[in-house]
């Protein structure tokens, strides 16, 4: 092993600046290989000549369903493993009950020794899945990961506890070279312990911090030991396919208590770990959490449109759906940018004759076949956490910890949001049907609580407010333009109508200059412009619904306004400033993206790839298949469409009975964001109310332990500017 010196800069303050941190800008579409579609060709044509290999559906695992639920498919069709993995994967790993102290497997390349055992009992393990990120983005996400390790390590009230980062490369000839590099100069590649998992070599070795740190750029002193296990598979074969890797294998072997997913890109806080592993030893019911993540916070006057809106996109969905949906026991997702799981729920088996654990219905996906399934399966943390929440003989929660948090990077383009969006929102919608369709089983269910059926219907009830403010938000678009475009051409005072006309139009040319990033002079002066012509527009609005309705209408129409920026303003602390700065621009313009982002998304229900970091290309898929995939569009967008076609025919006819300015549609939008936005604050309410007692009882820990921790702050490491 190659020893590596490294001159290590002057140790200043540990202080990371989350959202401020630009995580550094993803590469698009780096490694596009044109011989990529040939070697998949080459790699079917082999599979479909070889009668005697095996074939993916017909593999043998935990991971996949029992045969007696498996569909029956035509021969002729090529399994879907097919497109993007060899298609066999072996079967379960012999039992570890059996042998609790696992023996390494020698593989070619590594230099283990036979008879050494794989060290377990961890703490802490942490899954990070690489594709084509560049080796600056791991380097971030691997020092904020190590220095918020040592800050849990050495809390004064924590015992010591051991930790081991696992990286996942899915491929070797599609993650970067320099990072191949990286974990050759590091040695963690050439160690004397590897073992084989699904066919791929796991190398594990024990670090200490500091030598990481010093290699990674990071000043200050590291005194803590992290292990880690790495795994450059031999060839691209998806990110579930890297999940099962990891818990059907790695973890097994590891032993851990918690388990977390992190992706690289995202960059977490000094005391992120530090605050999850307090949250689930505090939530003995929960089996797996979610971190508040958010896009890098605009700062100054620069910040283009495009990284506005999703920030606020995400602040939204911390601050309004996420709280009402913990109070109901069932977060709809849970985050792969940055999670933890608490490995005996998700890993206990059930009491059923085949004793599947969630782990085993959520890796079908490997195999899935059914058109609505593979739709769910492009956001598969949504599906790990039903699966989770409907395991036999338990009642398990899945949990939101506000406190741990953490940046990850945001779409650069236009054209990387649609995609990205178009993967969320459909694998959501797929959710949401596929959730609805077992609720009348789990209610019946006799291993359920009455607590157990009741929270879980007020689950699917907020989950179906959301869907119906979704599905009506178009024919709301178009029922608000069209009564604005009334209100200018009859206007009832022309002087009103023309300031407030002349804020809207002078505030979407200034959207439409700034939306994406430019290297421009005039780009912080059209932003500034931008901002202050969205706050005119919105206090006109606001103004003019007083203006024109009685004041009981007036204030029913700006309620939802005023809710969503109070629980905002209340939920988010740290956020507030940047929230309440950019919200009139949301305001703004959020209908109008999301519109574009949810026609986008249907219109392309069929399409299953990833969508980002260059995977764009289904020509593999086979025909019969891209034909059930179009005949499952065709039946949700079509009714869709229809729905919204009637909601629009019945808001030109019927105008409001609590709201007569406005239709009939618009005030039932209303009403549905009033609903959403008014659960939120009783949400919120009910969550500040039940943590006041910790937080009294908590004020007195620094009065007991001040200088242990002024000892802590003094010693902080300090990460590169990069991660800061």
């Amino acid at each position: 092993m190659s020893e590596v010196t490294t001159t290590r800069p002057p140790a200043v303050q540990n202080s990371i600046d989350l959202h401020s941190a630009q995580p550094a800008r993803r590469q698009r579409h780096i490694r596009r290989r044109d011989a990529a579609r040939p070697l998949l060709d080459r790699r079917r044509r082999t599979s479909l000549a070889s009668p005697q290999r095996p074939q993916a559906g017909l593999a043998i695992g935990r991971f996949l369903p029992p045969a007696s639920s498996q569909r029956k498919v035509e021969a002729t069709r090529e399994p879907i493993l097919a497109r993007a993995a060899p298609p066999w994967i072996p079967g379960p790993p012999p039992s570890l009950a059996a042998d609790p102290e696992p023996r390494l497997a020698l593989s070619d390349g590594a230099f283990g020794q036979s008879g050494e055992a794989i060290e377990r009992g961890f703490k802490n393990v942490f899954c990070m899945t690489l594709y084509n990120e560049p080796l600056e983005q791991l380097k971030n996400s691997l020092t904020a990961l190590i220095a918020s390790i040592e800050a849990q390590e050495y809390e004064a009230h924590a015992p010591t506890t051991k930790s081991c980062i696992v990286i996942i490369a899915d491929g070797r000839d599609r993650v970067d070279p320099d990072i191949l590099q990286f974990f050759q100069s590091l040695g963690l590649v050439e160690t004397g312990s590897s073992f084989l998992a699904l066919g791929e070599t796991v190398h594990f070795s024990h670090r200490r911090a500091d030598d990481i740190m010093a290699t990674l750029g990071a000043g200050g002193q590291f005194r803590c030991d992290v292990s880690f296990a790495i795994c450059v598979k031999n060839m691209n074969r998806g990110k579930l396919h890297s999940h099962a890797l990891f818990f059907q294998r790695i973890c097994p072997a590891l032993g851990p208590d918690l388990c977390y997913q992190l992706d690289v890109g995202t960059v977490v806080a000094a005391d992120a770990v530090s605050k999850l592993v307090a949250y689930m030893a505090e939530e003995p019911d929960v089996a797996a959490a979610a971190s508040r993540i958010l896009t890098p916070t605009p700062q100054g006057a620069a910040a283009s449109t495009l990284s506005v809106w999703q920030y606020m996109d995400f602040v939204t969905q911390k601050a309004v759906t996420w709280p009402t949906e913990v109070a109901s026991g069932y977060l709809s997702v849970i985050p792969g940018q940055f999670c933890v799981f608490r490995w005996s729920a998700v890993s206990a088996p059930s009491s059923d004759i085949g004793g599947e654990r969630p782990l085993d219905t959520y890796l079908r996906g490997l195999n899935a076949i059914a058109p609505l399934e593979r739709v769910m399966f492009l956001a598969e943390d949504r599906v790990f956490g039903n699966e989770i929440v409907l395991a036999r003989d338990k009642s398990w929660r899945i949990g939101y910890c506000p406190a741990a948090q953490a940046t990850t990077d945001a779409c650069d383009t236009f054209g990387e949001l649609l995609r990205q969006r178009r993967r969320w929102q459909n694998s959501a919608l797929a959710v949401r049907l596929w959730l609805w369709g077992r609720l009348p089983a789990y209610l019946a269910r006799p291993d359920k609580s009455a607590f157990d059926k009741a929270r879980f219907t007020g689950a699917m009830l907020w989950q179906g407010l959301l869907t119906a403010s979704e599905v009506m938000s178009p024919a709301f678009l178009v029922l608000l333009l069209l009564a604005a475009a009334g209100g200018l051409i009859h206007p009832r005072s022309e002087v009103i109508s023309a300031a407030v006309g002349g804020a809207l139009a002078a505030v979407g040319g200034l959207v439409w200059l700034t939306f994406a990033n430019r290297t421009s002079r005039w780009q912080s002066r059209l932003c500034l412009a931008r901002d202050v012509a969205a706050t005119l527009a919105v206090v006109s609005l606001l103004g003019l619904a007083f203006y024109v309705n009685p004041l009981q209408q007036a204030a029913l129409l700006v309620a939802p306004v005023v809710l969503m920026a109070g629980v905002i303003t209340a939920s988010m602390p740290g956020q507030r400033s940047a929230a309440l700065r950019h919200l009139s621009l949301y305001f703004l313009t959020d209908r109008l993206i999301s519109f574009v982002l949810y026609g986008y998304a249907l219109a392309n229900m069929h399409n299953v790839t990833w969508g980002t970091k260059g995977l764009t290309d289904d020509s593999g898929a086979e025909r019969a298949e891209k034909r059930r995939m179009l005949r499952l569009r065709t039946v949700i967008a079509g009714s869709v469409i229809a729905v919204n076609l009637a909601f629009v025919v019945l808001g030109l006819e019927h105008s409001g009975i609590w709201i007569k300015s406005v239709s009939s549609i618009v005030e039932i939008f209303v009403l549905l964001c009033l609903a959403v936005a008014g659960t939120a604050v009783a949400a919120w309410a009910v969550s500040a109310g039940s943590a006041l007692p910790s937080l009294c009882r908590a004020g007195a820990i620094p009065l007991l332990c001040g200088h242990a921790g002024q000892a802590f702050q003094a010693r902080r490491p300090a990460l590169p500017e990069e991660a800061r």
